[in-house]
This record gives C-alpha cells, sequence and structure tokens, in this order.
C-alpha cells in the first residue's frame, strides 16, 4: 500500500471511473447479504421491544435481548464505516473527488468511527459470555445483578475504545493508492500526524488477544459448571422447557459465532504484520472475516431463539438452572 497522498495529483484527478472491474463486484457484494442482516437485526429489535413493552417473560429474557440488538447493530455500523474507508474507495469512484478536493476532518472522522466501533463490538461477545456466568451463578437473583451490571458495563464499553483510539484524535486523514492486485485509481482512506507514530495494529491485535481469550475462558467456565451441575443432580437442572433448552442453545451459538469473527480478523492481522507485501491481498480477504461476525450472528440469533416462532401455545413457565439465557422464566 503506498505511504502517498494522492491530493493534487492530476493524473488521479483527471481519473474516470469504470463500473466493470473487480473492485466494484467485489463493493457490491456484501450488498446481497447486509441488506436481509438489517432486516433481521431491526426484527430483533423489535421483538425486544414488543416484550419489553409488554413486559411478557415467558420466552424472551428482556436483557440478553437489549445486548444482543446492541451488538448487532454496533457490528452494523462497524461494517458501514469499513464499507467507506476500504470498499468503496477502492471501487475509484471517489478517486478523482479526493484527489481534487482535501477534507482530511471527513476522512480521519471515517477512520476513527471505523476503529472505534470495531473495538466496541469486541467487548461484547465477552459480555455476552459474563451474564451466561451470571445465569448460572446466580438462579434466583440474576435479573438484579445483571441490572447493576448493566449500568455499569454499558458506559465502560462504551468508552474502552477511545484509550485504542486516542493517538488519532490529531490525525489527518487522507486517501492513498493500493498496490496490485488493485488497478490504478482504486484507493483506501489512511492517516499521519497521529500521536507519537503510533500504529493501530498493535493496538488490535491485542485486543483481539485479550477478548477472544477471556470470552473462551468464561464459555469454559460455564460448560464445566453446567456439567458439574448435572452430574450432581442438582435442582436447578430440572423442568426446563424445550423452549427453554432452544433458547438457552440459540444464545450459545450466537456466542461461539461472534468468538469465530476475532479469529478470523486475528489471522489476516498477523500475516498483515510478518509479511507487509501481502496487505493488498488482504485487503481483499479480511473485510470477508470481518463481515462474518456482521452476518453469521444475527442470522444463528434469529434462526435459532424460539422468541422468533410463531406458536399458537405460549411456552409454560419453566424451572431451569440460571443458564437458561434466552428464557426468562419466573422463578
Amino acid at each position: 500500500m503506498s505511504k502517498k497522498s494522492i491530493f493534487g495529483n492530476q493524473t488521479y484527478m483527471d481519473l474516470e471511473f469504470k463500473f466493470n472491474t473487480f473492485p466494484v463486484y467485489f463493493a457490491l457484494l456484501p450488498l446481497s447479504y447486509v441488506l436481509p442482516t438489517v432486516f433481521i437485526v431491526n426484527y430483533t429489535i423489535f421483538v425486544y421491544l414488543k416484550h419489553w413493552w409488554r413486559k411478557k417473560v415467558a420466552i424472551v429474557n428482556s436483557q440478553i435481548f437489549l445486548v444482543v440488538s446492541m451488538a448487532h447493530t454496533v457490528n452494523l455500523l462497524s461494517f458501514f464505516f469499513d464499507y467507506l474507508s476500504n470498499r468503496f474507495p477502492a471501487t475509484g469512484m471517489m478517486t478523482s473527488w479526493c484527489a481534487s478536493n482535501n477534507h482530511p476532518i471527513l476522512l480521519i472522522f471515517i477512520l476513527t468511527s471505523h476503529f472505534y466501533l470495531d473495538y466496541l463490538a469486541m467487548g461484547f461477545p465477552f459480555f455476552m459470555s459474563v451474564l451466561r456466568l451470571i445465569f448460572m451463578v446466580y438462579p434466583n437473583t440474576h435479573k438484579q445483578v445483571i441490572n447493576k451490571l448493566l449500568r455499569i458495563a454499558l458506559p465502560c464499553i462504551a468508552i474502552y475504545p477511545i484509550f485504542n483510539t486516542f493517538f488519532m484524535f490529531p490525525a489527518t486523514g487522507e486517501c492513498r493508492q493500493l498496490y496490485p492486485p488493485y488497478e490504478f485509481g482504486a484507493i483506501f482512506i489512511h492517516y499521519y500526524g497521529e500521536i507519537a507514530g503510533l500504529s493501530n495494529s498493535p493496538f488490535l491485535l491485542a485486543n483481539i488477544a485479550f477478548w477472544m481469550g477471556s470470552t473462551i475462558s468464561i464459555n469454559l467456565m460455564v460448560i464445566f459448571l453446567v456439567a458439574q451441575a448435572r452430574n450432581r443432580g442438582s435442582h436447578h437442572v430440572q423442568y426446563k422447557s424445550r423452549k427453554s433448552r432452544r433458547a438457552e442453545l440459540s444464545v450459545t451459538l450466537t456466542t461461539f459465532a461472534m468468538i469465530l469473527s476475532f479469529l478470523m480478523r486475528g489471522i489476516c492481522l498477523i500475516l498483515f504484520l510478518t509479511f507487509p507485501s501481502l496487505a493488498s491481498w488482504l485487503a481483499i480477504i479480511r473485510p470477508l472475516g470481518s463481515d462474518a461476525e456482521v452476518v453469521v450472528s444475527p442470522w444463528v440469533f434469529y434462526l435459532t431463539h424460539p422468541a422468533f416462532r410463531r406458536n399458537k401455545r405460549q411456552s409454560t413457565i419453566t424451572v431451569g438452572y440460571s443458564i437458561s439465557l434466552g428464557s426468562g422464566g419466573r422463578k
């Protein structure tokens, strides 16, 4: 990837956009699966609001749905700003404009927003796992515990990305040329003038390692506690309805779908740091890994959770141990 800005370069200013190119088709590809995902995320929020307003608790745990809805919304916003900073500029559609007009504040806003939302999205899989653990440890008072946790954790999750993007606040955004296999005129948004010459890659790698390791550790702990409770024949593990078990499985699968994205992004980042010459090729592969979290997690949740199934009979009150994550049965 080039380290020179294209601003003021007459060759780029005179460039004419061509539709029939690989970057254009590659940029159009996500629309086929992201637009349906937007509908699914909106429907998830609708289900959450409907049950929260009507105070229904037979299937839907409003706390779980709140966190899931926030996680999926943040992922969609992260996709949008990632699209603006990478895939859309690579089409060449904004090359002439970027070479002719100097808008450093707008460009750095797009890039910083992408990084901020990317870090923000990393906290939700861990938070989901902590909620699972709370359901297990506090079977009778988990609602009160989670409500207190939400008031503390959500502001912290919103603030922590600032400590990973602070060095970009005084930076200036600019457009640069992508190297082959991209053609001339395919650009990306980058920055310069950051604090102490800091780079985003070490921060990103450290966060991926921390959040992935922490999330996996919490989930292994939950699995161990569940197995232990079942082996002991605990009274908390009795009488779970079919919907309760499906809801539990749904949230488990959704959490692991979120974890999968850590692995894919981590592999791409390590390859970039180890083989910088592959940067342009990784610019093609990396977005697909990011899209996995944006798309797979909402669809897994939608296709597996009983709250999205219309049944004539409502689920009966369940007595399940606290890990009945998607099931807010009365205690």
